[in-house]
């Protein structure tokens, strides 16, 4: 369970350099992937302005819970199923066909909330549809561009490579989250105001979809001799059959790995510990502005705006941190190390329940989960075969909503109305501490195994 070879000499920034110049598809995937993710960091602000913090939302737990179970759960249903696509068609039509549909969803919700219809029964519930079916496809672009990063990257540049593009992406997604809250905190969440925010994300989305329609046809793969798009009967069933069985295999190729299931588990653990922290900071921002308390930035959506920066910052941080550890440390340690850099800011700043300390560990927290994922997006990049890359690529990403909407609805009812609750604060701290156990575990039994594995070889010579 080693890292992939890379020059620990050659900083990230070079790597990354000499990947652009080795690649020619590289450039238009990652314009591709930032434009997209740019516009669902607006796309999701927005929508969070109008469910959560809009005057007229009354948000209560149970209502964040909803709100965030309808948005992103049915994806984790379907998403595995549908992303076998991803490993038997051509992974440029799938992501384009998918960037369009989105980009007439959102321009669908402007139209929706332009007209004041979203605050009636059937309103709410179309705008809820038609936030199923954007982030839902979202979800399913970053799965395929993620997963087609080797087709367009060498592989001793891939770790490098990768980690900058995804923690970029995740500081561009943040970035256009915190504009759009940042406008919405000054204009209010009101329908005019919403709406007129979520027309840059149309705009994004544009560009995102011209750039994968830039890159020549199967550029991203799967190789040819792996496409199942032959009008052959048989093989149209075998790919309806792939389809049944997307989930399923996911996780054969996850249980395949040693060092993808256990970055997955601490992926899992660390986004059901974020659940629980998100919760419990909503409600405290919203305190603290009903209160007064907090200041006028600390507080209710400029509050949650400024916590997602926090963030993103620590995310940036761990583009650096992460190729630089994984170069010369064994990535299973890496993953205890991320887990446990998150666990312990969330023991320091959560029990203080205080808005503008919990912005300061954020970074720290960020930095940890950021880390981990890293390293799950590495081992799956490097240790599964392309051909069940998308597979398990859709499995995480299914983890990766599902597990966050667990944490929600696990302390849903012990958690008070204002968010206030010490022991709660303290959960997501344990979870973290077990996700780095786990992956300290795994590490001292691969490498007693591999020792053991030299010391048979030598007796044998």
């Amino acid at each position: 369970m080693t890292s992939p070879p890379a020059d620990p000499a050659v900083p990230t920034r070079g790597r990354l350099a000499a990947a652009l110049r080795e690649s020619d598809g590289l450039g238009r995937l990652s314009t591709a992937r930032l434009a997209a993710l740019l516009s669902e960091g607006i796309h999701q602000a927005a929508l969070g302005g109008i469910v959560l913090f809009s005057p007229e939302s009354g948000t209560t737990p149970a209502a964040i819970v909803g709100g965030f179970a309808v948005m992103l759960l049915p994806y984790s249903i379907v998403g595995p199923f549908a992303a076998a696509a991803l490993d038997r068609w051509d992974r440029r039509v799938v992501v384009a066909v998918a960037a369009l549909v989105r980009t007439l969803a959102i321009v669908a919700t402007i139209a929706l909330i332009a007209a004041g219809a979203v605050h009636s029964g059937v309103g709410l519930a179309v705008l809820f549809a038609l936030s199923l079916v954007a982030i839902g496809l979202g979800r399913l672009i970053n799965t395929g561009m993620t997963a087609a990063m080797p087709k367009v990257v060498p592989d001793r540049l891939l770790a490098a490579t990768n980690s900058v593009l995804v923690t970029v992406g995740s500081v561009i997604t943040a970035v256009g989250a915190v504009a759009a809250f940042a406008v919405l905190a000054v204009l209010g969440a009101g329908d005019s105001a919403v709406s007129w925010t979520l027309v840059p994300s149309v705009v994004s989305a544009l560009a995102g979809v011209w750039a994968v329609l830039a890159l020549p046809p199967r550029h991203l793969g799967p190789d040819d001799d792996e496409l199942l798009c032959h009008p052959d009967e048989a093989v149209t069933r075998r790919a309806v059959r792939a389809f049944a069985g997307g989930l399923a295999e996911g996780v054969r190729a996850a249980r395949s790995s040693a060092l993808v299931w256990v970055s997955l588990t601490g992926v899992t653990l660390g986004r059901v510990a974020f659940g629980i922290t998100t919760m419990l900071a909503i409600l405290l921002l919203r305190d603290a502005e009903s209160g007064g308390s907090g200041g006028p930035v600390v507080a209710g959506m400029g509050g949650f705006g400024l916590m997602s920066a926090a963030v993103a910052a620590g995310m940036g941080l761990a583009a650096v941190v992460t190729p630089w550890a994984i170069a010369r440390a064994r990535r299973v340690l890496v993953v205890a190390a991320g887990a446990t850099a998150s666990a312990v800011a969330q023991l320091v700043v959560g029990p203080t329940l205080d808005p503008t300390v919990l912005v300061v560990g954020a970074v720290a927290i960020g930095l940890g989960a950021q880390v981990v994922k890293l390293v799950a997006d590495n081992a799956m990049q490097t240790d599964v075969p392309d051909v069940r890359r998308g597979g398990v690529f859709a499995l995480q990403d299914a983890l990766f909503n599902s597990a966050f909407v667990v944490g929600m609805l696990a302390v849903l009812p012990l958690v008070p109305a204002d968010g206030r609750s010490v022991s709660l604060m303290l959960v997501p701290a344990v979870l973290y501490a077990a996700a780095g156990v786990i992956a300290v575990v795994v590490g001292i039994r691969s490498g007693a195994q591999a020792e053991r594995a030299r010391g048979d070889r030598t007796a044998a010579h």
